[in-house]
């Protein structure tokens, strides 16, 4: 459960990282780039709702559906699952989590129906916790995007004038992503993996040795643990902001090759749409088992 509510995260927050990175090829809108590093930490109220389909070789092996609410410390995150299976069906999977000021989380699964867990965790009023590394890397980022104009192509960024805002529309290929955007996207992939998993790709193959992609449970846990480079293939999304600037909406499909630590070579896509809205009126309620018809299990959930 873990290495997939870390993968689709992590995930969401490359993309939205990639959108807001190339976007900064236009030197006018540089407060893109504001508007993502708002939203990610300093954004204590706000509702995001979406869904996302992912692929591996052109495969589906995940649908994901997401519901966040942020209202200060407290929050409600909800996020459904589908995943196929080999004999043709559909295994769905999942969770609600709610959290309070103090750190108090219920969790309730789905594997465990009509049940819950209480752990507890770091009170954040943020979509992303802060931290020092996190922040010496999102400075990090608005060094390298900075840097960027002079190597975006012609045309592969345009932004529209809509009511109430705009939208910024990119289309890029391989050929046309600057080097220095796919280090960076591979230093924020490391980062998060070894935040959310504790783990590290080195240090894997000291202690444990090469395990083969199919030897392990899921597809998630495959590329979560076996990959040892990310590579930008395509990506075609669009994002639009809100009359004051704020992401209002992110869309779009991208592929990147997953370079296996044999070197194999599996093209990783998703497909996903995610809308930000309810800024400053959002509302999560104090959690109450009779609102779910849940009763709590004796044992205790730890969750970051």
């Amino acid at each position: 459960m873990r290495h997939n509510k870390c993968f689709i995260l992590g995930i969401v927050i490359l993309a939205l990282t990639l959108v807001i990175g190339t976007a900064l090829a236009e030197s006018t809108l540089v407060s893109l780039w504001d508007s993502g590093m708002d939203f990610l930490f300093h954004t204590d109220n706000v509702t995001v709702t979406g869904d996302a389909v992912f692929t591996l070789d052109g495969q589906r092996f995940k649908t994901a559906q997401l519901n966040y609410v942020q209202d200060g410390f407290s929050s409600y995150y909800g996020l459904k699952l589908l995943t196929p299976g080999k004999d043709g069906d559909e295994r769905e999977s999942g969770w609600i989590i709610l959290a309070d000021a103090n750190g108090k989380i219920a969790v309730m699964e789905v594997y465990e129906p009509g049940t819950y867990k209480q752990g507890y965790g770091t009170a954040q009023n943020t979509l992303l916790r802060r931290s020092v590394q996190l922040d010496a890397l999102a400075e990090l980022g608005g060094l390298i995007v900075g840097q960027v104009d002079a190597m975006m192509p012609e045309g592969a960024v345009t932004v529209a004038e809509r009511e109430g805002g705009k939208s910024v529309h990119i289309r890029l290929n391989a050929d046309q992503i600057p080097k220095v955007a796919v280090s960076a996207l591979n230093v924020a992939a490391g980062y998060l993996s070894d935040r959310w998993f504790s783990y590290s790709h080195d240090r894997d193959l000291k202690n444990n040795g090469e395990m083969d992609f199919d030897t392990y449970v899921t597809v998630t846990e495959a590329l979560t643990d076996g990959t040892v480079t990310w590579t930008l293939r395509d990506a075609d999304v669009e994002a639009s902001l809100d009359a004051q600037g704020r992401l209002s909406a992110v869309s779009g499909t991208v592929n990147a090759a997953s370079t296996f630590w044999d070197g194999s070579v599996r093209v990783v896509g998703v497909q996903f749409h995610l809308t930000m809205q309810d800024y400053g009126t959002s509302r999560v309620k104090p959690f109450d088992p009779a609102d779910y018809q849940v009763t709590l299990q004796k044992n205790i959930m730890w969750v970051e």
